[in-house]
Formats: structure tokens, C-alpha cells, sequence
């Protein structure tokens, strides 16, 4: 099942195969914390959740965000 970035009900991302794919173009986006622990969270308004795929999913890192 693919994943993408939403904030609220809006799709920011493209499809991803991973959880994990999705965080990486959002901490390359500059969205994600890191904790004092460690671990690495998202900007409050921002998850990650299962899409519908979209035609461009092997895009380069560069296109991961939807602009619309």
C-alpha cells in the first residue's frame, strides 16, 4: 500500500512504498523535528498516511511535493 505527506485532508507528496519514504522527503523538506532522544517526529499538522498511488511514483527525490 502506497503512502504520501497529508496536512489535514490535503495530499502534500506523491505516493511512496514505505512509511519511511515518506518521512525521508519530509525531513528533505526540512518538516521533521529531531528529539533530544533522538527520534525523529513530523511538524505537528503533518502525517503520514495510506494513498492512492499516483502515475509519477518512481519520480526523482526533487519532484516528491504536489504543487498545485
Amino acid at each position: 500500500m502506497p503512502y504520501a505527506l497529508f496536512e489535514d485532508e490535503a495530499q502534500l507528496t506523491r505516493s511512496f512504498a514505505t512509511e519511511q519514504d515518506v518521512l525521508a522527503a519530509a525531513e528533505r523538506a526540512g518538516l521533521v523535528e529531531t528529539r533530544t532522544n533522538g527520534e525523529k517526529v513530523l511538524e505537528d499538522h503533518l502525517s503520514i498516511r495510506p494513498c492512492e498511488p499516483t502515475p509519477d511514483d518512481g519520480a526523482d527525490p526533487g519532484d516528491d511535493f504536489i504543487i498545485s
